[in-house]
């Protein structure tokens, strides 16, 4: 019961505290329930390595593949997620592109997405996860730079940019799936099942929440200068969550 209770508050607290802190006059509250996400986070991973059978065994992830798959799909994909958000608002408020022109771009990202996961496939044996992993990243990391450039107003740069981020985002992922339960013993399959699909939620609701808060607190104190730079900086932050995982990544043994 304390294991779920402190997990329950932590899950809640933390993406509602940073969508607290894009709204003006809502600092205090974003401060409380933020430090509230926090204490109970702590205390549950604390309640998590004395227990015996805790809800979440966080001890799972001492296995580098499982720490590292789950790390990548925090900064890969679902920053990837609030990237979309903000690129959706950026593409129609600032450069004027319609709702069905902004979502014809996911046309060429599913494309893109689909060749990654194909090669994927054929690739991860003989260049393990160490490759994929780097090449992912950064490829995902130079499409949405592209959307933070004067030249995203251009047609061909804005496909490029979407076929990059759903290459490398789309490459990310389906390696971290697939090399995430490789040195899993069958018995505690199930327990990382369930820590890798909260996570997995988790930073979908998390990677919009941190840019759409990031970007509500630029527009708020860009006083009317350059409308497109509170966006510009989002996509710049967003770069460089996406390759935080690096050194995790390269801890990896390379493929023989």
């Amino acid at each position: 019961m304390p294991g779920f209770l402190l997990s329950a508050i932590t899950l809640f607290c933390l993406p509602l505290g940073l969508t607290l802190t894009s709204q003006a006059g809502r600092g205090v509250h974003a401060a409380i329930v933020l430090a509230l996400a926090i204490v109970a986070g702590a205390a549950y991973v604390r309640h998590a390595l004395r227990s015996r059978e805790p809800l979440l065994d966080l001890r799972l992830l001492s296995d580098p593949m499982l720490r590292t798959g789950s790390i990548i799909y925090l900064c890969v994909p679902g920053v990837f997620t609030g990237v979309n958000l903000i690129a959706s608002l950026y593409l129609q408020d600032r450069l004027g592109l319609t709702a069905t022109q902004t979502g014809m771009l996911m046309l060429p990202w599913a494309a893109a997405s689909f060749v990654a996961i194909m090669s994927t496939r054929r690739l991860f044996a003989s260049r393990g996860p160490r490759s994929l992993f780097l090449v992912g990243m950064t490829v995902t990391c130079a499409g949405v730079l592209l959307l933070a450039t004067p030249f995203a107003t251009m047609f061909t740069v804005r496909i490029a940019s979407f076929v990059a981020m759903g290459f490398g985002a789309s490459l990310c992922t389906s390696t971290a799936q697939t090399a995430a339960f490789t040195a899993v013993r069958t018995e505690r399959m199930a327990e990382a099942s369930a820590l890798w699909n909260i996570n997995r939620q988790l930073s979908f609701s998390l990677g919009a929440s941190v840019l759409g808060g990031l970007l509500g607190l630029f527009l708020a104190t860009s006083g009317g200068a350059d409308d497109a730079l509170p966006y510009r900086y989002c996509f710049v932050i967003a770069a460089v969550l996406i390759m935080f995982p690096l050194p995790f990544v390269l801890r990896l043994r390379r493929a023989d």
